[in-house]
């Protein structure tokens, strides 16, 4: 039973994705701005030139400096240039995109059923795939879509075959492959790393973590890229507490405290949780405090919702005499239809209206 049990729900998840994915496209084209829509966004343009320079085209000379900043982001721009063979290339994206949001969904299925169980897996699954930063940036010509992918498949390579030897170069692989997404999941090599030292397995942790920072760094050689050419735009903006505050709650709304009490109940992978978390945390708070960076948090921040949100059905269950798995199924469908109503208000706040900082709102109600 239990294996047509997981395909069903599979072949439900990525149903619901697909559903999703359209409707984040209508959000997308009609709360808008100029130039933006599903398939196109604030950060489009340098990764439209990166996918030419792969397809063999030269850049504008005062674009130089924007292409060799989205060069740090080489794989999925590369992907795009062999598709935009076939398709224009502003759509090659789209595509790669598709492809990355199912397969996160799903591999975020396997790697909160190695965590918790396959029944809050799957709610688990579903609460990823509605989330704001997949509505808002998973669609267009973006690599965050990519960058969920290689974070859910990192946790759980590392979860469920970093012990073996033969996983040990697809892991380093992987890393490697994940730096070269984005940047930023440099934080999952500091996480395997600590997570590796937790188990004191300090000599697979040095070996993996070093072929991949040599691979990826081999590629930014070979692509003529420099410590420069990443901090001449890598400047930070959009910082602080109130930004901090806003993208938690974009990304997690009432999660969270749902969150904090999975982790209080939780015994079996706190290590996971905490080592997880400490590095894409902590990496998060060098970068702009958007949400779509923060959301990368999601393998230790979801499950735990998804287990707390588990304890307040069975404690819901027993003070008002319900059913426990249904009010569970309640408060998932409530988290998706948040996740989109929060969206379309982000949508509307940041595009329709154009408050692109929390600054220029505090000066619009002066």
């Amino acid at each position: 039973m239990k294996e047509p049990l997981g395909i069903h729900r599979t072949a439900i998840l990525l149903a619901i994705s697909a559903v999703q994915m359209c409707i984040a496209a209508m959000l997308l084209n009609h709360l808008r701005m100029e130039n933006w829509s599903a398939v196109l966004a604030e950060d489009s343009d340098g990764y439209i030139l990166a996918a030419r320079f792969f397809s063999g085209m030269d850049a504008p000379a005062e674009s130089l400096a924007l292409l060799k900043y989205r060069l740090f982001s080489p794989l999925i721009p590369c992907l795009a240039s062999l598709i935009g063979r076939l398709i224009p290339l502003k759509y090659a994206f789209l595509p790669l995109n598709c492809f990355f949001w199912m397969m996160s969904a799903y591999l975020i299925y396997r790697l909160s059923a190695a965590l918790l169980n396959g029944r809050l897996a799957y709610r688990c699954a579903l609460i990823f795939t509605t989330s704001l930063p997949l509505i808002v940036w998973g669609l267009p010509v973006m690599v965050d879509a990519g960058a969920f992918f290689m974070a859910a498949l990192s946790c759980l390579l590392i979860i469920n075959h970093s012990r073996k030897r033969s996983a040990r170069l697809p892991l380093a692989l992987t890393l490697a492959l994940a730096l070269l997404t984005k940047p930023n999941l440099i934080s999952l090599v500091i996480f395997f790393v600590l997570y590796a030292g937790l188990g004191k397995e300090f000599g697979k942790a040095f070996m993996i973590s070093a072929v991949a920072l040599l691979l990826a760094g081999g590629v930014y050689l070979l692509l003529g890229l420099s410590v420069e050419d990443f901090l001449s735009l890598g400047y930070l903006r959009h910082r602080g507490f109130v930004y901090l505050c806003n993208a938690f709650v974009f990304c997690f709304h009432w999660g969270l405290p749902l969150a904090l009490w999975g982790f209080a109940v939780e015994t079996k992978h706190r290590d996971f949780y905490i080592t997880y978390f400490i590095s894409t945390f902590g990496c998060y708070l060098a970068f702009v405090h958007n949400p779509r960076l923060l959301f990368i948090t999601f393998p230790a921040l979801l499950p735990l919702a998804v287990q707390g949100m588990d304890r307040f059905a069975l404690w819901a269950a027993h003070r008002w005499r319900l059913r426990p798995q249904r009010m569970l199924t309640y408060l998932t469908v409530c988290y998706m239809i948040t996740s989109n109503i929060l969206a379309a208000i982000y949508l509307y706040v940041t595009r329709v209206l154009q408050f692109r900082s929390i600054e220029g709102i505090s000066n619009f109600l002066r």
